[in-house]
Formats: C-alpha cells, structure tokens, sequence
C-alpha cells in the first residue's frame, strides 16, 4: 500500500478527544513552534500507549478537499528508540487486502472472489474481507492493527473493546454455520516480533479469543515494512 502522495514531516505537541492531535515543525512559518501548533486528524480509537509522546517525529498526509475541518491526517511516527509505526488504523485493511491476494499466508491460501467490507450474519455486521478458498469454501476475515509493543510483545487490542469482542462472536456465527473464519492481527509497529490478545488490557477479549480457536477460528499475525512512502506486507509472524 502505497501513500498517494508524500508524506510531511512534523513534531508531536499532543494527542486528545481521540481524534485530534497538535503538531508544529520550526520550518513553517505559521506553526513553527509547539506554542504555534497544527491541530490535525487522529484515526485511531484506541489508548495509543507509546505511540503518542510529545516531541515524536511524526508524518501527515495532506487531503485535497477543502471541505476538510482539518486537512492533515496523523499518519506514522517514530519512537525515541527509533520503531517505526502507523497510528491510521485505516491502513490496516489494505495492507491484508495486498497480502491475501499474493497469498502470503500460508494456512488461508490462495484466494479467489476477493471482496472487502461485505455485509454478513444475522447483525448485517460487515466484515473486512470475504474470498473462497481454494477448496471453495467461504472464509471471512477480520482485521486488527496492532501498535502496543512491550518487549517486542505486540498486544491487541491496547484497551477494553466491546467492538472486537462482538467481532470474535460473529466470527465464531460463521464458523458454525460451516463457513472458515480469520481474525488477521496488522502490525503496524516495526518493534514486534510475536501477538497475542492483551488478557492484561481486555481478559473478556482475551478469553473469547481462546474459546474462538477452540471453535476453529483461524488467528493469523502480518508484519509489515513502515516506510514514508507506503506500507508494505512482509510475512507472517508468530500469533499466540
């Protein structure tokens, strides 16, 4: 997935009410100093933990409507030890979207009648991605993004959500109804090596998640090379 255009380069003041976020950079003249900060858009719900310090090096894409409140969107940082990560939880979509039509994993396989955001279940929930296997059967995915690390340890979700839960049941819906169901966890921080659900964080997701493999939902990890110009799937990593 590449960006449509450059990215800009921009400091952290703050993140806050979620989807706002201050930024300045000393080579512009109208927001050059913390004290002259940029507000912008920030597409990501969750805690953010570690990826949201003041004085991170930070970059925007730039919309072209100018209807827009707010014409930049908070995009990637790096932290002070140098990862690289994407906070647009956005982008996680079509990342797996590149990987499941290259078949980069394994134990999905090469997929045809490859749809995203389709409606399904007796909720009408939409679900991220839906293709046939190479036996014909239907298989529906669901896709986390991952950004809390701790120790190389990523970790979803990174705060209690109701919503990845009720995720988890529609998937388990799937599967006894004979259809094939996959939850994909989206690396989006370039300091992790292995996932799991965050029993710390979320123990009702997490317990869910087991009850979910028992049930033969397939959990799947992709690692993804972050760069200004585009995110790009790498290979799978390891998902307890």
């Amino acid at each position: 997935m590449q960006f449509d255009n450059p990215l800009r380069e921009a400091f952290l003041v703050r993140r806050y009410k979620r989807f706002l976020a201050d930024v300045y950079h000393p080579d512009w003249p109208e927001h050059a100093t913390p004290e002259q900060a940029l507000t912008v858009h920030c597409p990501n719900t969750g805690a953010m933990t570690g990826c949201a310090e003041a004085g991170m090096r930070v970059w925007l894409s730039a919309s072209a409507n100018p209807k827009r409140k707010y014409r930049y969107t908070w995009e990637l940082a790096r932290t002070a030890t140098g990862a690289r990560l994407c906070v647009n939880t956005q982008r996680a979509n079509a990342v797996v979207g590149e990987a499941l039509q290259t078949a980069l994993f394994e134990g999905i396989g090469p997929l045809t009648e490859l749809r995203a955001e389709q409606r399904y279940g007796y909720d009408n929930r939409r679900i991220d991605w839906q293709g046939m296997d190479s036996e014909g059967q239907r298989i529906f995915v669901e896709v986390k993004s991952v950004t809390l690390a701790e120790q190389q340890q990523g970790y979803f979700p990174d705060t209690v959500s109701k919503r990845a839960s009720e995720h988890l049941h529609s998937l388990i819906d799937m599967r006894r109804d004979g259809h094939r169901a996959a939850v994909i966890y989206c690396v989006l921080h370039s300091d992790v090596n292995t996932v799991q659900a965050a029993a710390h964080i979320d123990p009702g997701y997490a317990a869910l998640a087991v009850e979910a493999k028992q049930l033969g939902v397939e959990f799947y990890a992709l690692q993804t090379d972050i760069t200004p110009q585009g995110i790009y799937a790498v290979g799978e990593l390891p998902s307890k």
